[in-house]
This record gives C-alpha cells, sequence and structure tokens, in this order.
C-alpha cells in the first residue's frame, strides 16, 4: 500500500457471512476457505468471472476469510472519492462471484437442499454451524481460522437478553460482522501528534454525531423471517462487550473543548490500551510507513454505500493546522 499524502483517500473492508437456511432452520456454513481457494486459483470459474476478478486483483483488492470459516472479508486499496463508484462495482463483483460458487457448491452437495445465502444483512443471528455433510459443529476449534482469543469486557451478570441461551459467546462473535473504514488524511506539511490526536477526536465526533453507525440497515433471522429491528444482537454485543467505545462516546464533548494537551494525553491512552490488546469496535490505529492511518470499525456490515459516502464526505471537511 503507498500512501499519497496530499489525497484524501480510504479504504473498505466489507465482511460478509455464509448462511444456510432451509425451512426454520438456519446456520453459518463453513465454507469461506473453500471459496476463497476457489477464487485465488481461478478454480471452476467461468472466464468473464475470471477476468473481471482477475482485474480486481490487479488493482489490489483482496478477498479472504475473516476469524472464522463461515465469514469472508473483501478488501479495496485506498481510493479517492471521485471514484467512489469503482468501490461499488468493486464489491459487485466480488459478491457475484462469490454467489456463483455457492451454486456451485450446492449443485455438487445434494444433502444441502435449502438455500445458501451470502449476507451482509446481519451479525450473530445464530449460534449454529455446519460443514458440507449438513452436521452440526459445536467445537470452537473447528469453527474460527486462528488462534485468537476473544475477551468480552461486559459483565457476566449483564449479558444482554439476546444471548442468555447461547452456552459460549465465542460461538456468536464467529458470526459477527462488520465494514470497516480505513482513512488516509491529507496530511499537512506540519503534521504530527497533535493533528494526529486532532484528527482522530473530530473524526470519532463525526461518527457520534451520525444516525448511521452501529443500528444501520440492520436485521437478524429468526427462522425462516428476516425482521428488521431497532436493536439487533450485534448493536447489543457491541454495548455490552465494548464498554470502551461508551465511554469515548460519553466523553466525547468533554474531549473536543479540551485544550491541545488534553487531547494528545488521552490520544495517547487510547494508543496505550490498543498497544495492550484492548481494542474496540469503535476504531483503530494503524501506521504505513511514516503516516498515520484511522480505521473506523464501529459500522454495521449491512450499512448503505451512499451512508458510507456521506460519512467520508464529512471525514474529508475536517479542517486541519496549516
Amino acid at each position: 500500500m503507498k500512501i499519497d499524502p496530499n489525497k484524501f483517500e480510504f479504504g473498505v473492508e466489507k465482511e460478509y457471512a455464509i448462511v444456510y437456511k432451509e425451512g426454520d432452520f438456519i446456520s453459518y456454513l463453513l465454507a469461506s476457505q473453500q471459496i476463497v481457494n476457489k477464487i485465488k486459483y481461478m478454480s471452476d470459474i467461468n472466464e468473464n468471472l475470471e477476468k473481471k476478478v482477475d482485474n480486481l486483483f490487479s488493482k489490489g483488492w483482496e478477498i479472504h476469510p475473516e476469524y472464522s470459516n463461515a465469514l469472508i472479508e473483501i478488501a479495496s486499496p485506498p481510493y479517492t472519492l471521485d471514484s467512489f463508484e469503482e468501490i461499488i462495482e468493486g464489491f459487485q463483483v466480488f459478491e457475484e462471484i462469490v454467489r456463483y460458487l455457492l451454486i456451485d457448491f450446492k449443485d455438487k452437495n445434494p444433502i444441502l437442499k435449502g438455500e445458501i445465502l451470502l449476507t451482509d444483512k446481519f451479525s450473530s443471528s445464530t449460534d449454529t454451524f455446519i460443514n458440507f455433510k449438513k452436521e452440526k459443529v459445536t467445537d470452537i476449534k473447528q469453527i474460527i481460522l486462528t488462534n485468537e482469543v476473544v475477551t468480552f469486557l461486559g459483565s457476566k451478570n449483564l449479558i444482554p437478553s439476546s444471548f442468555k441461551k447461547t452456552n459460549d459467546l465465542n460461538l456468536l462473535y464467529a458470526g459477527f460482522i462488520s465494514t470497516h473504514i480505513t482513512l488516509h488524511p491529507k496530511y499537512c506539511s506540519r503534521w504530527d501528534i497533535k493533528q494526529e490526536a486532532e484528527y482522530f477526536w473530530s473524526l470519532l465526533n463525526l461518527l457520534f454525531l451520525s444516525d448511521y453507525d452501529i443500528d444501520d440497515c440492520t436485521f437478524y433471522h429468526k427462522g425462516k423471517d428476516e425482521i428488521q429491528c431497532t436493536t439487533t444482537p450485534r448493536s447489543e454485543l457491541i454495548l455490552w462487550a465494548d464498554r470502551t467505545s461508551i465511554f469515548y462516546e460519553k466523553r466525547i464533548k468533554e474531549i473536543m473543548e479540551g485544550d491541545v494537551q488534553e487531547k494528545v494525553d488521552k490520544y495517547n491512552h487510547f494508543l496505550n490500551e490498543q498497544h495492550k490488546g484492548n481494542r474496540t469496535y469503535l476504531a483503530k490505529i494503524k501506521h504505513i510507513e511514516e503516516w498515520v492511518l484511522f480505521e473506523i470499525r464501529r459500522f454495521h456490515s449491512g450499512i448503505s454505500m451512499n451512508h458510507i459516502k456521506e460519512f467520508l464526505l464529512n471525514a474529508s471537511k475536517i479542517g486541519m493546522y496549516p
């Protein structure tokens, strides 16, 4: 990745779940690794789709399993606002090719008589996982693809009602999807820790003022019905598990009104917590070359691209010192 300090750029990472539905039964299908392998090696893909995805790979697009073998993440390279339509087209191409391969998988696995979906419209709708033989898989080590241990910060005495029937919260997290937006500001000539802190808190303030952060376009499934709701399992999981996000949302006005040194001190505290592994669903700070990048992680994966564009337009207007 090459950062251009003279441009406002951004990349979008969008996560999807592979879901199997048959009558009232709904489950995640453990198929992401197989899907991604076929795309990377251009296996069982028609020539037209192969050319489209090969073109995206040449531009820096990526696709890979995300945390569990039921989730897929598609990541764009850096773009500018005047080429936003290219991002939309890129995601559409990958969605098309994944759905094409899912149909192929279904044809080759007649035991899967139901519907296989690629969806971005919910998180943690079920804690059930199946393999291609339609066998339930309950061992978390057979579901996740990393050695990462998920730490939930919420009190076990205050687990949200949506999760109280679940024996293992890690199974819910294994179906958790989001959209991440990584921003590369137009860096000023005097960019330093003061500018970093100012930009970061201004960006979070913009997020908290928005109406499209964690509850936009959210759905969950109940049996065969898809239900749109104001309080989703995903939102409840964030509010329960990520106490630091709530802290910053409540304190953002105070931070914005603080002096330069106070903003820097609180920014350094955020960085230290991230370094210790206490990351939040809210944001993450990255460093590429000598530049700092800001990843906003709070968006639901079903958020509309129009809302993403609106957020980016507002983020591009955040003023920096000359």
